[in-house]
């Protein structure tokens, strides 16, 4: 009898310990263990809209989280995923997919900070940049190899290296060979990074106007990065020259000796007060009737 009363008791404990209203249903709630709460009260919403289980789609955001990864990327592809209808068994493997290779790209930058280059000036655009590097099939090796690169540079960075990937991805995604385009990616991340967009878009403005020979672009491409120089220009819109490419003529200068905008401004009397045109060399001369005026200007000197 004293025990039949003993059990009675800790059963009664027990249920008056239990949580009542709202929290009751706590249990129920899926682990948002990491998920900031705002992001966590999105997708639960956006599931239950479309008839999903909370718990199935905060699933990959919430092992996102515990490997490191920033959330908000993945649950911004999985709410893409809920909002376009996909099953939820694709979302989910989309999700985990994204979650893998942005693991890849944050241990790419772990090494980065490792080997001493200076850290990127934001965090998620660089794991996401690397992250579709990664999925047009950009390897391991070849991202060793831009590491190394910008290791050995004096202005190396990791932001050169996430920009070298990005457009060594954007390349191969358009049917480049990565051996082909490696060249580039090795000056990108050798000379800094580029404007985002910027090389692929002259790469499809070259194709739109007929330019077949993708080694030529590149090669004209590196030659330009490596040389501190601008890619304006480099597509020739009027097909005046070989591949619709302008080559750039002062690329083989001494930039020290430059004068304006890489020209020879500066070299033979800019700098003595003389325009363009009245300067005289071998090749030209001074126009008529200038001669007297540059002596004169030399003179006041």
């Amino acid at each position: 009898m004293r025990n039949a009363t003993t059990a009675l008791r800790v059963l009664l404990l027990a249920t008056l310990a239990l949580p009542t209203g709202p929290e009751a249903e706590a249990p129920r709630r899926p682990a948002r263990t990491g998920i900031p709460a705002a992001i966590a009260r999105e997708v639960s919403a956006r599931a239950t809209e479309r008839g999903v289980p909370a718990s199935e789609a905060l699933a990959p955001v919430a092992e996102a989280a515990e490997r490191g990864v920033p959330a908000e990327l993945v649950a911004a592809k999985v709410l893409e995923g809920l909002s376009k209808g996909v099953p939820p068994a694709r979302i989910v493997a989309v999700a985990r997919d994204l979650t893998d290779r942005l693991a890849r790209a944050d241990l790419l930058l772990r090494d980065a900070q490792r080997a001493g280059l200076a850290p990127v000036t934001d965090r998620n655009a660089a794991l996401g940049d690397l992250g579709t590097a990664v999925a047009a099939g950009i390897g391991r090796p070849d991202l060793d190899a831009l590491l190394a690169t910008a290791r050995s540079s004096r202005g190396g960075s990791a932001d050169a290296v996430v920009s070298a990937a990005h457009v060594l991805g954007e390349l191969v995604h358009r049917g480049v060979p990565t051996a082909d385009a490696m060249p580039l990616g090795l000056a990108i991340a050798r000379d800094g990074p580029r404007p985002g967009g910027e090389i692929p878009a002259l790469f499809d403005a070259w194709r739109a106007e007929g330019g077949k020979d993708t080694r030529a672009f590149l090669d004209e491409a590196a030659r330009r990065v490596g040389n501190g120089r601008k890619l304006d220009g480099m597509v020739d819109p009027f097909g005046l020259s070989p591949e619709h490419l302008v080559n750039d003529k002062a690329m083989g200068k001494d930039r020290d000796r430059e004068g304006l905008a890489g020209s020879d401004v500066g070299k033979h009397g800019a700098d003595q007060g003389l325009t363009p045109g009245e300067r005289a060399d071998k090749a030209h001369p001074a126009a008529p009737g200038l001669e007297v005026s540059a002596e004169k200007r030399k003179g006041k000197k």
